[in-house]
């Protein structure tokens, strides 16, 4: 998928955050559209493990026609045709992403935090999280961006695609909507529908 390529295809506006160890969100899981994409959670597992872990999952995604995207590793991104991988700003294997191969493959996700993570990733990433927008219930400990870095963050990503993550629901996204915001990710938005 050459980068050309990737800017003509069609991206999803919502996206649902998913821990597969988190046995609630089944059920809301099967309840997603192909309109709508799938970020895989790697959280308290071992990368093999999570895996082999999320295999029905990404089974069910691409029977369905719905775009998924899943934490860094070449390997299992090209056995599971992903849409896109995340990266973690400070990955050590960061560097790897300036080879042409992965950045014309995958889009390259990540979620931002502030303006250090924004300068580490800007150069490699197609699609942005920018988060905590609001306080979310999934982590009641992280303070929100405020509205100026927030703004801030949209502008330095601009040529970006830019999502608003962290307690957006499908009511309080157009306070965090303006030009360069394409659309929003969570988990409770899509428990609330």
């Amino acid at each position: 998928m050459s980068l050309t390529f990737k800017k003509h295809l069609v991206i999803p506006k919502k996206w649902f955050f998913f821990n597969p160890t988190i046995i609630s969100n089944h059920k809301f899981f099967y309840k997603i559209s192909n309109k709508d994409g799938v970020v895989f959670l790697l959280e308290d597992k071992k990368k093999g493990e999570f895996f082999r872990l999320i295999q029905p999952y990404i089974f069910w995604c691409r029977k369905n026609n719905i775009k998924f995207i899943i934490p860094y590793s070449t390997y299992w991104a090209i056995k599971y045709q992903a849409f896109g991988i995340m990266v973690d700003s400070k990955c050590k294997k960061i560097n790897s992403l300036k080879e042409g191969f992965i950045r014309k493959k995958f889009f390259i996700v990540s979620r931002v935090h502030d303006f250090k993570e924004a300068i580490n990733i800007k150069k490699f990433v197609d699609l942005v999280f920018l988060t905590p927008v609001f306080k979310t219930k999934s982590y009641v400990n992280k303070i929100p961006l405020t509205r100026y870095t927030y703004t801030s963050l949209c502008f330095f990503f601009k040529e970006k695609m830019i999502f608003a993550l962290g307690g957006v629901n499908y009511k309080n996204f157009n306070f965090t909507k303006n030009k360069t915001v394409h659309g929003f990710g969570g988990i409770n938005n899509f428990k609330e529908r």
